[in-house]
């Protein structure tokens, strides 16, 4: 309570090296492939599972404790995610790493409530869009990158996003951002596999 104030809630001590601290997490002789995974593996089981995430999972945000564990901290910004659009994002995270051009149309639509509509419509720009990441790594792209042509690929196309997906995606880029910076070769669409949200 001593260091609480009208517009400063003060609720423990979290005695962990901050997320950004790179040289005191080596110095600290941890793995930082294992804290990255540790830390997307937590994000996703948020998402996934629980249905409410912290929405803002920036280095500034967590702490690592001794273990390789992850302490997260300022739960100003959380998403909820329902059922649907767990599987949409699951279903849209499919398509991209399968370059499935109809499996991505049918989730845009589905997303703009034209779920009756030919995903055929839209094959041409889709698959522009798959061609630019068609076989590579996720390791290897920028997700903000691609986050920003789907995008655009849906606003050329009078096509609409719901916000809770917007903001999913948000997360996505900003989780790869952060554990990237921990990992270089931290790559989201491995993370991303069933069996490591735990």
């Amino acid at each position: 309570w001593e260091w609480t104030k009208p517009r400063l809630s003060v609720q423990e001590f979290v005695d962990g090296i901050p997320g950004v601290n790179l040289q005191a997490i080596d110095a600290a002789g941890m793995d930082r492939t294992r804290i990255a995974q540790t830390g997307a593996s937590a994000v996703l089981k948020m998402i996934m599972i629980d249905g409410l995430f912290h929405a803002d999972p920036h280095p500034g945000n967590f702490f690592i404790l001794p273990g390789e564990r992850i302490a997260f901290i300022d739960f100003g910004m959380v998403g909820r995610v329902s059922d649907l659009r767990r599987r949409q994002i699951m279903t849209l995270l499919q398509a991209l790493q399968d370059n499935d051009a109809e499996g991505l149309s049918t989730i845009l639509l589905e997303w703009s409530g034209r779920e009756g509509d030919d995903p055929g419509e839209l094959s041409e720009p889709v698959e522009e869009f798959l061609s630019k990441y068609a076989g590579k790594s996720m390791g290897l792209m920028d997700l903000s990158a691609m986050v920003g042509d789907l995008l655009s690929l849906v606003r050329d196309n009078k096509l609409t996003m719901p916000p809770d997906q917007a903001m999913l995606l948000k997360v996505f880029v900003s989780l790869e951002g952060a554990f990237k910076k921990l990992d270089p070769g931290f790559d989201i669409m491995l993370a991303i596999q069933p069996e490591t949200v735990t």
